[in-house]
């Protein structure tokens, strides 16, 4: 063997942990990613898996309120007292309509905002600050 002296080689270790570290990452990276994909593409299956639509009824009763909300009709005549003459027929009103009637009835008479019940003249509380206390103890 002749010929000029070769240096002995060298790990570059430096060169190997980076590549090393930047791997890994890469990996995990790659890991979480897929499992994030899995998990949204399904999550709509197992939830329908586990909930089995137990929001149909939900669904059903929203509905039926809303619907009862934008609605017109008459409701049906109270039976009148024995002695008593007859109460006036009631109406229901959609409540976009009804709104506005109520502003109006609490400008004219704030004491009269349920008319089926009458004025509300009598405090039922202390005019004090504060959490509300009633005149009377509940005995």
């Amino acid at each position: 063997m002749s010929g000029p002296h070769r240096t002995p080689d060298k790990i570059n270790t430096i060169g190997i942990v980076v590549v090393g570290i930047c791997g890994s990452v890469l990996v995990y990276v790659s890991i979480v990613a897929l499992q994030a994909f899995y998990m949204d593409d399904s999550s709509e299956i197992q939830t329908i898996q586990d909930y089995g639509g137990q929001d149909a009824t939900f669904k059903s009763i929203r509905a039926d309120q809303l619907k009862n909300l934008k609605s017109y009709a008459p409701h049906p005549a109270p039976q009148p007292k024995e002695g008593e003459p007859s109460p006036p027929q009631r109406y229901m009103i959609a409540i976009d309509d009804a709104i506005p009637l109520v502003v109006q009835g609490a400008k004219q008479d704030p004491s009269n905002l349920v008319p089926a019940i009458g004025p509300a003249t009598t405090p039922s509380v202390l005019p004090i600050f504060g959490r509300p206390r009633p005149l009377q103890a509940q005995g």
